[in-house]
């Protein structure tokens, strides 16, 4: 740790001097600006004028299963800085080409621009300046909102061909979660310090966690509208099914405005309804039905497990 004593000149200027090692790898001269970021605990974080650095590459060789290469995509993606990544192999056959490509499109900003049986290249074209967690947590919500609202329809209008269609929105809810996530990592490194970023280190901790939770409910309600396209049920059984998705509905919107706004009330009163909730969990497991309702009851049940996670993390920020 290095120290300066503040000088004050005239009646009201203070001044303090940079460090000389600092200051020539930084490359700064006479008349240079330098950023200026204030920090939540008080303190300051200078950013050197940015000047143009060399494009980073990040070389793999297809040496490895495929899904493990995939895995080490999406983590580098998440917490890697880097305009390129280069995947090198022998034969690397259609099947895998098509595979990188289809994971790329899940990775917001990434997009294969070479292709061939002897290398693959990715480009990082994302700029998350003016994205925030906050845009992308109420984004993932509005797209569960959707989904639900779009389940319960099936439910009430007994319209199996709009299954498919909220299956393939879970793939929106995916990309937009792995953004926050990155975004998360790079709030946390402070390598790209976002000028409309307006929450704390606290608060982008707890919105990362209600974003996981918002990534598994979609995966419940894709998990509901599968198991629903194998399964028959009369309309008494569809209209509880239906009355289950509006519950549902109305526990994640409480707990995801409780959080936005740390208010501890409505997330008290969300956590209030999971008795009334589990007892319409009970009614439904009755229905006379083959084993796929067992598992749509589950999933019902896991979304208000995880909405009621995310009413617990707007009692804790509420704290602050």
């Amino acid at each position: 740790m290095d120290t300066r004593k503040v000088q004050i000149t005239g009646k009201s200027t203070y001044v303090l001097t940079l460090p000389k090692k600092w200051a020539l790898r930084s490359k700064l001269e006479a008349g240079s600006h330098i950023s200026i970021f204030y920090q939540e605990d008080g303190g300051l974080l200078l950013k050197p004028p940015i000047s143009k650095v060399a494009q980073k590459t990040k070389k793999l060789k297809f040496n490895k299963q495929l899904e493990h290469l995939k895995r080490d995509i999406v983590g580098l993606y998440i917490v890697g800085d880097f305009q390129t990544v280069e995947l090198t192999g022998d034969n690397i056959s259609d099947e895998a080409r098509r595979e990188i490509k289809e994971l790329c499109h899940r990775l917001v900003g990434m997009e294969v621009v070479e292709s061939s049986d002897q290398k693959i290249i990715i480009k990082n074209f994302l700029d998350t300046e003016d994205f925030t967690i906050e845009k992308g947590l109420k984004r993932m919500s509005s797209l569960v909102y959707l989904m639900l609202e779009e389940l319960a329809s099936v439910f009430e209008e007994n319209d199996r061909d709009m299954c498919q269609h909220i299956i393939t929105r879970d793939d929106d809810l995916d990309r937009m979660f792995l953004l926050v996530s990155k975004q998360h990592v790079e709030r946390l490194n402070l390598k790209k310090p976002s000028k409309h970023d307006n929450l704390n280190l606290v608060e982008s901790f707890y919105y990362r966690l209600a974003a996981n939770d918002i990534e598994r409910i979609g995966d419940h309600i894709s998990k509901i509208s599968l198991h629903f396209s194998y399964i028959s049920l009369p309309h008494a059984g569809l209209s509880i099914l239906a009355d289950l998705c509006r519950d549902c509905q109305s526990l994640f919107m409480d707990s995801s405005e409780a959080l936005r706004e740390s208010n501890n009330e409505l997330a008290n009163d969300v956590l209030g309804r999971e008795g009334m909730f589990s007892e319409k969990l009970i009614t439904a497991s009755q229905l006379p039905v083959e084993d796929s309702i067992e598992m749509i009851i589950d999933s019902f049940n896991r979304i208000k497990d995880y909405a009621s996670n995310i009413a617990e993390s707007a009692i804790d920020l509420s704290q602050l």
